[in-house]
């Protein structure tokens, strides 16, 4: 065997950066997949700027025999690797037909998106004056939201990015819910667990009715009082689920939902797995939407900045298996992203090329100037130079609100045009 390459397992081989090629899947590399551009699950190695960007990266990578396209041993051909001839492009839908799915997807999905943000609030409202919350009505309006994600997933991962600045612990809870569903259907979870996540994700919050809103906004340090208070809300919580007669399942995923790996969580004090599946994934859903919404006492972070937040917590804050999950069920730029190109512009990613998620589908609203400009759609995959080489690629991600673009109006705008 080369001394560039080293048999780690029937199927996985360690390989030198320098004996890569197109048609290799790489598994695994010699850093953390988070402080990359690449997919955390893996992926097939396709374009040269693919291979100069891993080369860039990195020094050895893991390689997949069994799923890569072509073997390492295989001699390469004559043709310079950059100069080689670029296959004809596959069929594929253009990011204009992406546009009217994605506007038509968020048509059907979002009457079932404001009735169950309506049945929530209704229900919050009741709470608060010291009423019962009717759980046969709430377990049917997250089925109907369950259907709706399974219909469009897509459509129902965008409504979870378009954000209010003023209603934020209501929308904040239906985000979390939403997530928590589609990740139960990214996860091939029966409908019984995907229902019990939906509604856990609806009233793990519910407690903090009890919480006076100085407290949930004060924008510095709690002391030791406010901070007591904000340790007993998953026990009010539970207290409300209880007599409301939710089921044993959303109860304790609801007042376990701020316990860690570590054990240094609340109420409680329990470590690893000890707290419910459904408890471990909502806290990791509370974590990762707060940190991308606008709060009045936390800075807004970007899904990159996001992501990195929850992969470093890993086995401490947060669960490892759960967080490796969500990110791979994310990606690395999520519909409904708020991104800056290279060449200055800013768009909003609209759609995926499933074999380059690298180089998504967009919509171009602000151009390099950052002004407002038509709407105009384009598919980054196909935006090549003479060598077939991207010549625009993402720069940045932003946060909601950037340059005057939120994805409240964005979203409101391509519903009505």
């Amino acid at each position: 065997m080369s001394l560039h390459t080293q048999q780690i397992n029937e199927t996985t081989v360690r390989v030198s950066v320098e004996a890569l090629r197109p048609g290799i899947f790489i598994c695994r590399l010699d850093r953390p997949w988070l402080g990359t551009p690449f997919l955390m699950q893996g992926f097939l190695l396709q374009t040269d700027e693919e291979l100069r960007l891993v080369r860039e990266l990195c020094e050895q990578v893991y390689v997949d025999t069994d799923k890569s396209l072509v073997s390492l041993h295989a001699k390469p051909r004559k043709v310079g690797l950059f100069s080689r001839r670029r296959p004809e492009p596959s069929l594929e839908f253009s990011p204009s037909v992406d546009r009217d799915l994605a506007r038509q997807g968020l048509i059907n999905a979002l009457p079932v998106y404001s009735q169950t943000i309506k049945a929530m609030r209704t229900s919050f409202k009741a709470c608060a004056n010291q009423q019962l919350i009717s759980a046969p009505m709430l377990k049917q309006q997250v089925d109907t939201c369950l259907t709706a994600v399974l219909s469009n997933t897509s459509a129902m991962s965008w409504l979870s990015r378009v954000k209010s600045h003023q209603t934020y612990s209501s929308d904040h809870s239906m985000h979390v819910s939403l997530l928590a569903m589609v990740f139960a259907v990214h996860c091939g979870w029966s409908a019984e667990e995907a229902n019990t996540a939906g509604l856990a994700g609806l009233l793990f919050d519910l407690g903090k009715l009890r919480i006076p809103k100085h407290i949930l906004n004060k924008p510095g340090p709690l002391s030791e009082s406010e901070w007591t208070w904000i340790h007993e809300h998953p026990k009010w919580g539970r207290y409300f689920l209880e007599k409301s007669g939710f089921s044993q399942d959303v109860i304790a995923a609801a007042y376990s939902h701020h316990e860690r790996p570590d054990g240094t969580g609340y109420p409680g004090t329990r470590v690893g797995g000890q707290s419910p599946q459904v408890a471990r994934l909502i806290h990791i859903l509370d974590a990762y939407d707060a940190m991308i919404s606008y709060r009045p006492y936390a800075q807004q972070r970007t899904v990159f900045e996001a992501t990195r937040v929850l992969y470093r917590g890993r086995n401490s804050d947060f669960d490892a298996q759960l967080v490796d999950q969500f990110i791979a069920m994310i990606g690395v730029y999520p519909v409904g992203t708020i991104v800056e190109l290279t060449s200055g512009e800013v768009a909003v990613i609209i759609g995926q090329n499933n074999d380059a998620r690298l180089l998504p589908k967009i919509a171009i609203i602000r151009d390099r100037n950052k002004n407002p400009v038509r709407e105009t759609v384009a598919n980054l995959r196909t935006i090549v130079d003479a060598q077939g080489r991207p010549r625009v690629r993402i720069k940045n991600m932003l946060h909601d609100g950037s340059f005057g673009i939120y994805m409240t109006e964005y979203t409101r705008q391509l519903l009505v045009n």
